[in-house]
């Protein structure tokens, strides 16, 4: 299995390495040119449309990124190199299991970027409202910025994002999980002629199902909620509540696709 691993994140990280680099190049350049600027009276508009510039880059990076997972997934298991993949002396539950945990990595280290490119954007944002003396916000509401610049105690905090944090996870591995069976059921002998039609019926159906799943089974499950409260007058109805419990929901459907892949995988897929 660590060989297979090794093999998946070689052969996949050699296209996605180049998407990183890029990305990470351009949002540096554009960081260090942000943080140099300082904006005055007539170059406000300029530096907000350039730290706009950074958001809009960062989700074409985050859109451009999960397009080469799915193509490069799609080219190692259905294609010629798909069949060298299942000519290796491993189970299909083990090559499933090693393309849902490299992809899953790559989407995460291409979440963080992106959210580090937001992050610094935001961070310049905020930076070039103060030097541009931009004090609506003060003029309108000054004992509303009072309430949202009081945080809440570090280790709420650190909770509350701990607990997102699994839920993307989770998240992430259901939406491969479902791309894979999608992928999977869409080179069915039956589906074959027009595969790229059924990919996209099957995601789309797959996806509602799943949305509809989560929706309705989640508030039958008990509530594990993380409740993260701002103090000050305004923040009273605005305190997030995290339901977890949706967590488990999405994670069963996972198991389920994963098991329902492998089998599509042993008894109704033949590369030969």
């Amino acid at each position: 299995m660590l060989k297979l691993l090794k093999h998946e994140f070689h052969q996949s990280g050699r296209i996605f390495m180049w998407l990183l680099i890029i990305s990470a190049g351009a949002g540096l350049i554009g960081a260090l040119v942000t943080l140099g600027q300082d904006p005055g009276p007539g170059q406000f508009a300029g530096a907000v449309l350039l730290n706009a510039a950074i958001l809009f880059g960062a989700g074409v990076m985050q859109i451009v990124g999960v397009i080469l997972l799915l193509v490069n997934t799609n080219r190692s298991m259905f294609s010629e190199r798909g069949y060298l993949t299942f000519s290796l002396p491993v189970s299909s539950t083990a090559l499933l299991g090693g393309k849902l945990l490299t992809n899953v990595v790559l989407m995460l280290v291409n979440m963080a970027l992106a959210l580090s490119l937001v992050a610094v954007t935001v961070s310049n944002i905020t930076r070039v409202l103060a030097a541009a003396g931009d004090d609506l916000l003060y003029e309108v509401a000054p004992e509303a910025m009072g309430a949202f610049v009081e945080f809440p105690p570090l280790n709420e905090f650190v909770l509350f994002i701990g607990f997102f944090l699994i839920e993307a996870l989770v998240f992430l591995v259901l939406a491969m999980m479902v791309v894979l069976f999608v992928i999977t059921l869409s080179h069915v002998r039956s589906f074959q002629r027009r595969s790229g039609l059924w990919t996209f019926i099957f995601l789309v159906a797959i996806t509602i199902v799943c949305w509809l799943a989560v929706s309705n089974i989640t508030p039958l499950l008990p509530a594990i909620n993380v409740h993260l409260n701002f103090g000050g007058q305004l923040a009273g109805g605005l305190a997030p509540v995290y339901n977890v419990s949706s967590a488990f929901v999405m994670l069963a459907l996972a198991t389920g696709f994963f098991f329902i892949t492998n089998w599509l995988l042993k008894r109704k897929i033949s590369l030969k």
